[in-house]
């Protein structure tokens, strides 16, 4: 078996109709010679509809996960949702709802159709759903076609960061082992008890990992909090801040805005740089705008160290260059 290799995984554009406040619009992913753009900002006033594109992104592709549209879309009948990928050279679209007569589904594409709930497919979508699957250590039956690509080519994940974020205090009574497998659609999701939390991941490295650990506080001691440090209390069971003054707090002392960037680049970092399997993520996250959130964002723009490339779009309420 030869060595594995990510797909490259390219949001193209995506379409919304009938679907919040948003009445028909169509947003393209790429520059006027057609290159994928690495890096969308999504800007707009509060309730123009920001957080509804990447909800409607995060639901098409479950599809190719379970076959049904997330449950953002789900609760969404009487609109209408597409979005086309560039996975390596091959064109993709995933739908949902009833297909205007204006529409266009690239040759290979999947969808479900709301009449019924059946879903639409071409044989691309089999492949990726298989590879999905076994990628998640629950393989289905069939095999691997190896039509489009070989048993080596792998799916990678999306992560989504939604605007709402924080570190909430949480306290262990021992260790616990923090799994990070393989998952095609990774939510962040605020977590108020110590097993899945980022306080019981950065113990959970020290403890078993401490070479990946000391990859992360290196990282974390390099991010410009003010000088501010971070290390393990291994008896306390507690990530400890360290101020240029000496004092030291709890991770979730964090000021609201450091806790966000945090967040951010702890997550990108868990499933790019700090995986010791490299891989290809694609990447959206939603923002809430402030000086230090751009000069610490511009700051994480070298973070990924990955074998493919990255996209990622950010939903801000204002941005400013």
């Amino acid at each position: 078996m030869g060595a594995k290799i990510f797909m490259k995984l390219e949001l193209r554009s995506v379409r919304i109709k009938n679907i919040g406040p948003i009445d028909d619009i169509k947003i393209d992913f790429f520059d006027t010679k057609g290159k994928t753009l690495p890096v969308c900002v999504i800007g707009g006033a509060n309730g123009s509809g920001k957080t509804t594109v990447l909800e409607v992104i995060g639901s098409l592709a479950e599809i190719l996960h379970t076959g049904r549209a997330g449950a953002f879309l789900q609760t969404k009948p009487d609109g209408y949702a597409q979005a086309d990928w560039l996975i390596d050279e091959y064109d993709f679209s995933i739908f949902f709802g009833t297909t205007p007569g204006d529409a266009e589904l690239k040759k290979e594409h999947c969808g479900e159709h709301v009449e019924g709930i059946n879903l639409g497919s071409t044989p691309l979508y089999a492949d990726l759903r298989l590879r999905i699957k076994n990628q998640q250590g629950n393989p289905l039956p069939q095999r691997l076609s190896e039509i489009y690509w070989s048993a080596d080519n792998l799916v990678p994940s999306l992560i989504y960061l939604p605007h709402s974020r924080s570190l909430e205090p949480v306290s262990g009574q021992q260790i616990q082992k923090e799994d990070a497998s393989y998952s095609f659609i990774h939510r962040f999701q605020t977590v108020r008890k110590f097993p899945g939390s980022l306080t019981s991941y950065l113990i959970w490295l020290d403890y078993a990992e401490p070479e990946r650990f000391s990859d992360v506080q290196q990282f974390l001691n390099g991010l410009d909090f003010d000088g501010k440090t971070f290390h393990v209390d291994r008896k306390a069971l507690e990530v400890i801040v360290k101020t240029t003054s000496g004092h030291e707090h709890k991770l979730h002392e964090l000021s609201s805005g450091e806790q966000n960037l945090l967040i951010v680049f702890i997550e990108f970092g868990s499933h790019l740089r700090f995986r010791r399997f490299p891989g290809q993520r694609t990447q959206w996250a939603g923002f809430r705008s402030s000086p230090q959130h751009r000069r610490d964002y511009q700051s994480g723009t070298k973070l990924p160290h990955s074998t493919g490339s990255a996209n990622l779009i950010c939903a801000q309420a204002s941005i400013h260059c």
